[in-house]
C-alpha cells in the first residue's frame, strides 16, 4: 500500500507542477504582452499616417518647387543635386564644380516660397573625380 500512495502522490505533485507551469509559464505573459504592443503600434502608425499625410504632400510639393528654380537657374549643373524636404526644411546633397555655386545653391532653395531652413550639404567636387 505504501507504494500505491507515493505513486499517487507522485502522480499528484507531476499533476500539480503541469498546471501550475501552464498557467505561469512566460511565454503565455510574452504573447499577450507582444499581442498588446502590436495593436498599439499599430494604432501608433495609423495616427502617425493620417497627421504626416499632410506633411508629406507639402514636403513633396516644397522638393519639386525647389528642384524646378535649381533646374530654371543652373539647368545641368543642378542635375548631380538630390534634394529632400522635411518639416519645411530643405536638404541639398551633392557635388559641384564650382566652390561658389555652393552658395548660390543654398541661396536658390531659401527663395522658395516655403522654405524655413536649408541643410546645406553640398561638396566641391574632388579633382580625381572631376578628371573622370
Amino acid at each position: 500500500m505504501k507504494g500505491v500512495g507515493r505513486i499517487s502522490a507522485a502522480l499528484g505533485a507531476a499533476v500539480a507542477g503541469a498546471v501550475a507551469a501552464f498557467f505561469l509559464l512566460p511565454r503565455h505573459c510574452a504573447r499577450r504582452r507582444q499581442s498588446a504592443a502590436g495593436v498599439a503600434k499599430r494604432q501608433t502608425a495609423h495616427v502617425a499616417a493620417i497627421v504626416g499625410a499632410g506633411a508629406n504632400r507639402r514636403d513633396a510639393q516644397l522638393v519639386d518647387s525647389v528642384r524646378a528654380e535649381l533646374t530654371e537657374r543652373f539647368g545641368d549643373e543642378s542635375a548631380e543635386v538630390g534634394v529632400t524636404a522635411h518639416k519645411g526644411t530643405v536638404t541639398l546633397r551633392g557635388e559641384v564644380v564650382r566652390l561658389d555655386a555652393i552658395d548660390e545653391f543654398e541661396a536658390s532653395a531659401r527663395s522658395v516660397g516655403g522654405v524655413e531652413d536649408v541643410n546645406n550639404l553640398l561638396r566641391l567636387v574632388s579633382k580625381s573625380r572631376a578628371a573622370l
